[in-house]
């Protein structure tokens, strides 16, 4: 009865008119294997690490996540692989790198060839299910694969307001936690679209952080689009300071954090709080006005965009940890199969971070690697960064000295032409390791479609997402 209750309140069994409740086929659940713990994904779209004050944020955002933050682990180094959703997540739910996966400017969704998170979890008996607000990361692209149940806020006609989706997950998320049964252990995975732009937080974030600072900076003239002031379709009449804006995301991040507290009072007040793994993290950050480039996030891999936090909890996990080591969002997969002792599925590009989360000390990788939808690709280590863009006849290099110059707003390649040649030979070695891989997995990708169109729910989410570009149905 617990069950079917939580089911009702997820919005799966009486959803309201317009909800895409996407249902797995019923089948027999196989015995669980693994240690049974329990599985809490949470992911914040577009959440910078650093305007956290489990990151050393001075405004008080954060509060619920910075709480979640001293029970657990915090990897300050943390990075997504992809800075745009849909790349991101198909990284983050298969652990594997876009040559493995097929993720690519002709098939941008998650292929079926991949074995995701979800389905391992489901095939070792776990039960599945998500409530996600974005609808890059739609059903029929591929992102629902695995799961039970997957709930599309946006589908949902009642949740007429970003606001009203993000309470709309939280409570079915709530709902889903105190229905669990206890005879089974669970993987759910809630998704918010918040703070990514327009920033528009409900009541009382809109003003709690208006500010001297948000009366402060430069300001800023109209733009069409994302470079050299503010983006028109996000401008808000009177308001051309920069802190303005800064002033507002912030406001969605502390709206958010609001609900992670309500999410993780129920976990703790629930049979399976004891039980559960829990990681939150985002899919990419976000610039904001760094590199001339405001409020948006991808077509650069500096790191406003690339570093996100990470956060794990875990049963017998020590409390208080702060790890240094280089983390990526491939290493979300390997760790929460490890945390549950479950198998791994082949090819996993990540790697496990429990040792760090058990309280073990360890060097860690040396380096991270991050590619985007341009095509960009880079290599960093703690000082280096080495940025390698497309250009007709082969590829131009960038060097900036990350310790010297963390906002990376100089190129050293030239002023300093000894130093580059070792970080490009690293970026040049896996690009020719990913073309290697890529000719296999073109062949394992044969004509699968690149993806459908949208319905007009999601079409004019993303497009107010600014998402200009998006598929539509006619």
């Amino acid at each position: 009865m617990r069950r079917a209750a939580a089911i009702v309140a997820l919005g799966f069994a009486v959803a309201p008119l317009g909800c895409r409740d996407r249902r797995a086929p019923a089948a027999h659940a196989p015995a669980a294997s693994g240690n049974r713990h329990n599985v809490l994904l949470v992911t914040i779209d577009t959440l910078r690490a650093d305007h956290l004050g489990a990151y050393g944020y001075q405004r008080r955002t954060s509060p619920r996540i910075d709480a979640l933050a001293r029970a657990g682990t915090v990897f300050e180094s943390a990075y997504t692989a992809w800075p745009k959703t849909r790349g991101s997540m198909v990284i983050m739910l298969t652990g594997r790198n876009p040559s493995r996966n097929g993720y690519s400017k002709t098939h941008p969704v998650l292929l079926d060839l991949n074995p995701t998170l979800a389905s391992v979890l489901k095939e070792a008996g776990y039960a599945t299910a998500a409530i996600v607000d974005n609808p890059n990361v739609a059903a029929q692209n591929g992102y629902a694969k695995g799961f039970d149940r997957y709930r599309e806020t946006w589908e949902e006609k009642s949740l007429a307001t970003e606001a009203d989706r993000m309470r709309a997950i939280t409570d079915g998320g709530i709902a889903f936690l105190r229905g669990a049964d206890s005879d089974r252990p669970f993987f759910l995975w809630l998704h918010y679209v918040n703070p990514h732009a327009p920033y528009t937080p409900p009541p009382p974030f809109d003003t709690r952080f208006l500010d001297a600072a948000a009366s402060a900076g430069p300001r800023l003239g109209l733009v069409p689009g994302f470079h050299g002031g503010i983006p028109k379709r996000w401008a808000v009449r009177g308001q051309d300071h920069l802190g303005y804006y800064v002033a507002q995301y912030d406001g969605e991040v502390a709206a958010v954090d609001e609900e992670v507290g309500r999410l993780v009072d129920a976990l703790q007040g629930s049979a399976a709080g004891k039980d559960t793994v829990v990681i939150l993290t985002s899919d990419h950050g976000e610039s904001l006005g760094e590199h001339d480039y405001y409020f948006d996030h991808g077509e650069d891999l500096f790191e406003p965009s690339l570093a996100v936090p990470l956060l794990a909890v875990v049963p017998g996990g020590k409390a208080g940890v702060r790890s240094r080591v280089f983390a990526s969002t491939l290493d979300v997969v390997p760790t929460i199969l490890d945390a549950v002792k479950v198998s791994y599925p082949p090819d996993l590009g990540g790697v496990s971070l429990l040792g760090a989360v058990m309280g073990k000390t360890a060097p860690g990788r040396e380096r991270l690697f991050a590619q985007n939808d341009r095509n960009l690709v880079a290599t960093w280590d703690h000082r280096l960064k080495i940025v390698g863009t497309p250009e007709e006849g082969g590829m131009r290099f960038a060097l900036y000295d990350r310790s010297s110059d963390p906002a990376e707003r100089h190129d050293v390649s030239k002023a300093r032409p000894d130093e580059q040649p070792a970080p490009r030979q690293v970026l040049q070695l896996f690009l020719r390791q990913s073309e290697k891989e890529w000719e296999q997995t073109r062949r394992l990708i044969g004509n699968a479609p690149g993806g459908d169109r949208l319905s007009p729910e999601a079409c004019a989410q993303l497009k107010a997402l600014g998402y200009v570009d998006a598929k539509c149905n006619p």
